[in-house]
């Protein structure tokens, strides 16, 4: 690309920027009530006028140059106060912005351009005179007004308000345009993969934290053993009378001692700095990611500014007169969403031209504005993006819909006539349906709808038609405004675990098996005087056994919503909510477009991520749907935790063989203080103390446990060598729910003392 074709590109996204910056202060200026003089609009608007005439004379583009040039001193007036600025200057410079788009769009096209001189006499004549000569009734459409311009416009036809003094011009305040930098668009979805691929990182963290942790206890664990192993060894070599080996096993003790008090502090230390890091680093990674999203977020007119002039042509080209009101496009949003909007948009503006807008006879003989009006309009709802493509045409003919179905052989003539209004305009959207008679540029071959349909679907959105007041038809486009993360809520089914995202939940109900009713051979449910159909999310899925799993013969069901339709899903457990980045995966065919993706759990693993507008979908077009069934799911038997405390490794070693030959899960410490620290880490379901041991004995644990609200409940044993009465007393008085003394130690009575309270 040489340096002229460089230029001309940059020059294509520079000049739309100003026109719409103009067209925008403009409107805000007819839009005043205070009376000022929206000095600070003019001074940027003279800027933006200026900087365009500059930038067209850089790709010698003189045409456009000229209508700048031009613009530029009727501005200059305007400023200075020697011409007044009123609705029908508006009206003439937006015209002359039209009359700019419209050359440069035929000289980027290839095509001839329009010949701009009756829009410079205007001009001329204007800077002359004073006077705008008023639009006389176009043959095609030229004319793009703003709503706001409209009512100002026709607010200056009527009789004038008596005059009242002027209120004090406010201060004057230059408009500065935020300050931007150009980066290209694969570098910010390169920054986004690389946000997603550091948050999966701190996911491993989390894996690396909890080892330390683990080693870090064992380490403890392992000094303990150590020390009784060295005591040990140092009594059996005195026995024998070898003070030698005493003193050689008490200097090897020290060291090892000293070895393990060194790896622990270390491994302690690393522990803490990792958990630290790891923290900071999960923190920093969403942070990131916001940063990310937030640099994906452009506004509207960044894709859309085009659209205005594109209707105007295939209008013009179509022989009608059209006005077309453009707003919002400063509403902001990820860029790939509003490309995935482009040809949407566009199949719905041509519908509404081929099929809405009347030609101008047939608007005059229905005393409609000959002027049709088509509307582009973005703004953001319940934080999502919403998108209105308008018309006051013909709206839709139910009639035509029902004749069209029949001649399908969709229905017969009786199932036609029966159907509500929501299913008529549902059949538009089916690919090959279409009430045009003739197939055309702009109509004919029934696709446009159902690709409409099919792309937003596919990004999680929903597409509404709803008739417009007092004629018309009003298609609206709801999708979110990010591709990256969302708001999910996660559920259980046939052992997987699948996220849905909110937007599409209505309710969450749990109901009793036996609420389940069957209507011509469907199940469905009764909520809030409302029958909804009811499937399992297994059946939807196609995995295998669909029979709902319910736990005490309970069945969560989620409610989706798509528009006005509600359907019921029968799930095995709800489990929770999550922020997470949805990524495209490439899932089975089979599956369709029920899924939109998937999410990384903190495991690894991957949780489809479901689209509940496609589920909806799939219920409506289903033929046959299976009854719900359940299947009780089996008792969840918690294996009990059992924690033996002792300072003896030959006691603990054998008690826990034991334990662990008859089922039981088992933690090991060595005296009270490890005890209590394991206690309150984690659940335990009965302990079994010695009584004699260091730091703290069983007495005191004992006392320990059962002072503590979050302890005291936990059954204790005290197994000891103490077998006064008054031990035995003291242990029971303090607490313990039996006492073992280890003479009489029989592994058959322990094993019934540890059923019978557990």
């Amino acid at each position: 690309m040489d340096i002229r074709e460089r230029l001309l590109a940059a020059f294509q996204v520079e000049y739309q920027e100003h026109l719409e910056v103009i067209r925008k202060l403009l409107a805000e200026m007819l839009a005043r009530a205070d009376g000022g003089s929206g000095i600070g609009q003019l001074d940027e608007i003279f800027r933006r006028a200026h900087s365009l005439k500059g930038a067209a004379r850089a790709v010698d583009l003189g045409p456009v140059e000229q209508l700048a040039h031009r613009l530029e001193t009727l501005f200059a007036r305007l400023r200075t106060g020697h011409t007044k600025f009123d609705p029908l200057v508006a009206s003439l410079v937006m015209r002359t912005l039209d009359m700019v788009e419209d050359w440069v769009g035929a000289f980027a096209g290839g095509q001839n351009p329009p010949d701009i001189a009756p829009s410079l006499a205007k001009l001329e004549a204007f800077l002359e005179t004073g006077a705008v000569e008023a639009p006389s009734t176009p043959v095609a459409p030229v004319i793009t007004v703003p709503a706001e311009l409209e009512a100002a416009i026709a607010a200056a036809a009527s009789p004038p308000e008596p005059a009242v003094e002027a209120a004090p011009e406010p201060p004057r305040a230059a408009i500065a345009a935020e300050e931007s930098v150009r980066v290209r668009a694969i570098h910010l979805d390169r920054l986004l993969r690389t946000s997603d691929e550091l948050l999966t990182e701190t996911m491993n963290q989390r894996a690396v934290t909890e080892g330390l942790m683990v080693l870090d206890r064992q380490l403890g664990e392992s000094e303990g053993v150590w020390l009784r192993y060295r005591k040990l060894a140092a009594a059996l070599a005195h026995d024998h009378g070898d003070d030698d080996r005493v003193t050689a096993l008490g200097r090897m003790g020290e060291e090892l001692e000293q070895r393990f008090r060194q790896m622990a502090r270390r491994a302690r230390d690393s522990r803490r700095r990792q958990q630290r890091n790891g923290w900071a680093l999960r923190q920093l990674g969403v942070e990131f990611q916001q940063e990310v999203r937030d640099a994906r977020m452009v506004p509207a007119e960044s894709v859309f500014a085009g659209f205005r002039k594109m209707v105007r042509d295939i209008a013009r080209d179509a022989g009608k007169m059209v006005e077309v009101q453009v707003g919002g496009l400063d509403v902001e949003a990820d860029r790939m969403v509003l490309q995935g909007l482009k040809d949407p948009v566009m199949h719905l503006l041509r519908n509404c031209l081929a099929h809405g807008i009347e030609g101008p006879a047939e608007r005059e003989a229905s005393g409609k504005p000959v002027d049709a009006m088509i509307g582009l309009r973005f703004d953001v709802s319940d934080g999502r993006l919403a998108v209105w493509v308008e018309d006051d045409g013909r709206g839709l003919n139910f009639a035509r819909i029902r004749a069209k179905a029949v001649s399908q052989g969709m229905f017969n003539e009786a199932e036609a006539a029966d159907l509500d209004q929501q299913s008529l305009i549902d059949l538009i959207f089916d690919p090959g349906f279409s009430t045009s008679g003739d197939v055309n540029d702009l109509s004919g071959r029934g696709m446009g709808l159902s690709v409409v349909r099919e792309t937003v679907t596919m990004m999680n959105g929903t597409v509404d038609v709803r008739p417009r007041t007092p004629y018309g038809t009003a298609f609206r486009l709801s999708v979110p405004l990010s591709v990256s993360t969302q708001r999910l809520f996660l559920v259980g089914c046939q052992g997987h675990v699948y996220a849905i995202p909110t937007e599409g939940v209505d309710r969450l109900h749990r109901i009793v098996s036996e609420a389940v009713g069957t209507v011509e051979g469907k199940s469905v449910v009764c909520l809030e005087n409302r029958q909804i159909p009811l499937l399992s999310l297994a059946h939807l899925l196609g995995l295998g056994e669909t029979a709902v799993k319910v736990s005490r013969n309970v069945v969560p069901l989620l409610v989706l919503k798509h528009g006005e339709r509600r359907v019921a899903v029968a799930v095995d457990e709800f489990l929770s909510i999550r922020d997470a980045l949805v990524k495209d995966i490439g899932v089975p065919a089979a599956m369709g477009t029920m899924v939109a993706g998937g999410m990384l759990l903190e495991d690894g693993s991957v949780a489809l991520v479901l689209n509940p507008f496609e589920i909806v979908e799939t219920f409506r077009k289903s033929g046959s749907i299976r009854v719900l069934t359940t299947v009780e799911k089996p008792a969840e038997k918690r294996v009990p935790v059992i924690l033996v405390v002792d300072d003896s490794l030959t006691t603990r070693t054998l008690e826990k063989s034991i334990l662990e030959a008859h089922g039981y899960v088992v933690r090991l410490a060595v005296d009270g203080l490890e005890a209590l620290t394991r206690l309150r880490a984690e659940q335990v379901d009965l302990v079994i103390s010695d009584i004699q041991m260091p730091r703290l004995d069983g007495f005191g644990l004992l006392q320990a446990v059962k002072a503590d609200q979050a302890l005291k409940s936990v059954p204790v044993i005290l197994v000891s060598s103490l077998e006064a009465r008054e031990d035995r007393e003291r242990g029971l008085a303090l607490g313990a729910d039996a006492y073992v003394v280890k003479r009489k130690f029989d592994q058959k009575e322990l094993l019934e003392t540890i059923g019978q309270i557990l």
